[in-house]
Order: structure tokens, then sequence, then C-alpha cells
């Protein structure tokens, strides 16, 4: 069983491709974490969780709820995680949270996809992305290979930076950056109510027909990213910046 979650789709798409590649069950977690339902996932087959890279760590708002799930059947489970950079040192973290589930970890798995953090990064050019994809969707064959074959996945080499960054870095960034304030609407808001439907932690509520921020914001993109009309900024960051959706990269404007 594939479980995932996706802000702007970089997630969803290697879970779907894997899903084809292995045969597996695939599930967004989207609706669980959004409705605060605790599944029991139960699979014969191994468990594997797909994730993005959120300040090189699995987003701990993901973890949190895994926490509160129960896990059936297979005790094995397989992390792939994508991202911009790295992933640091998210190995150590994760081994711990899958200690918690009672699961037997079969270790973590990098996958680079295209940027899509707008809050603090520019978006590389479709071709280059395109590009980014094709070399991902090698990396999920072997992905793919190794889970059929029951092997764990290759343990990567674990430098002082990526302690740093993992550790005291994602403390800080979470606890300075990670933050609601910035974002805000612009005369292009339809009140079509989309960005509270995207928002995985309902951190935005409707006032006065417009969009508010309430404080629980973990800077997943999704609202900025799946407004129809561009009409949510992140401070001066974002503002002419195009919006980011891999769909967009991979189908529309092939």
């Amino acid at each position: 069983m594939i479980i995932y979650f996706s802000g702007t789709g970089n997630s969803e798409y290697i879970a779907e491709r894997l899903g084809e590649l292995i045969e597996d069950e695939v599930i967004n977690l989207f609706d669980y974490i959004k409705n605060n339902e605790n599944r029991n996932f139960n699979s014969e087959k191994p468990f594997v969780l797909v994730a993005p890279t959120y300040s090189w760590r699995v987003p701990r708002f993901l973890t949190d709820h895994l926490k509160k799930c129960k896990f059936k059947g297979n005790k094995n489970i397989y992390v792939i995680m994508n991202f911009g950079d790295s992933c640091g040192n998210a190995n150590k973290y994760i081994r711990e949270d899958v200690k918690s589930l009672g699961l037997n970890y079969k270790g973590l798995y990098g996958i680079k996809m295209p940027e899509n953090y707008l809050a603090l990064f520019e978006l590389d050019s479709d071709e280059k992305n395109r590009e980014i994809v094709k070399e991902a969707d090698i990396k999920i064959e072997k992905a793919a290979k190794i889970i059929r074959k029951g092997l764990d996945f290759e343990k990567k080499e674990i430098k002082f930076q990526d302690k740093i960054i993992s550790g005291l870095v994602n403390n800080l960034f979470f606890k300075f950056i990670v933050k609601d304030k910035k974002f805000y609407y612009t005369d292009k808001c339809i009140e079509c109510g989309k960005c509270e439907k995207e928002c995985v932690l309902n951190n935005i509520s409707y006032e006065d027909g417009k969009p508010k921020w309430n404080g629980n914001c973990t800077h997943c993109m999704a609202c900025l990213s799946k407004c129809p009309t561009a009409a949510i900024e992140y401070g001066k960051k974002t503002v002419g910046k195009e919006r980011y959706l891999l769909k967009n990269i991979i189908e529309e404007r092939k």
C-alpha cells in the first residue's frame, strides 16, 4: 500500500507512478488529515510512504497524523521523499517515527523533483523541470525494483551539514519562518473558496467573503499555487512569479 501527501503534485506523481510499477493501491492522505480521521491501514504488501521534504525532513504534520493511525498486515515500510535540494539527515527522524508505529523501516529513498517553494525560491524553466521529471522517472523505476525484491533502500552518507540542516535549521525554520502572516489576497480574488478547501490544516476560513489565515500554516503553498486567479500572495516574494503545479508542466505545456 502506497500512502502519500502532496501539496502541489510532486509526491502525487511519484506515488501514482510507483503504484503502476508495483501494482499496488495508492491512497491520498489529504482528506484523512484535513478531516482528522485516523485510519487503520491494512496491507499484505509493504507500506510505502511518499512525502515532500519540508526543511530537510518529512513534514511534521504528516508524521503527527500517521502516529495516530494503525498499520496492520505487512510490517515493513519504505519511505520515499521528493526534494528540491536534498533530504539532509531526514533518515534519522524517519527511523524514530517508524519505530513508534511498530513497523520495520526499510530505508529512505530521495528523488529530486522541480522546486515548488515559491515563498523563498524561483521556479526553474518548464524545460528544465521536465528534464528533472524525466530523471525522476528513472529513480522511481529503480525504487520500484528494490521494493518488489523486498530489499532495503541503500543508506546514504550523512555529512555534518546534513545533521545541522535537518536538526537546528529545521527547528529554527519552523519557529521563525513557517508563519502565515505574510499571506494575503489581492483584488483578483473571486471568493470561490478553493483556498479553504485546499488547506490540509484547515487554516483558512472566510470572513466577509474573503480568505483569512488563522495561524496554523505549514507552508505547503497549496492555497497560493491552486488559486484559479493567482489572487494569493506571500509578502513580496511571490509577486510576479508563475504559480507551480506539476500537472501544468507535464501535461498542459507540452
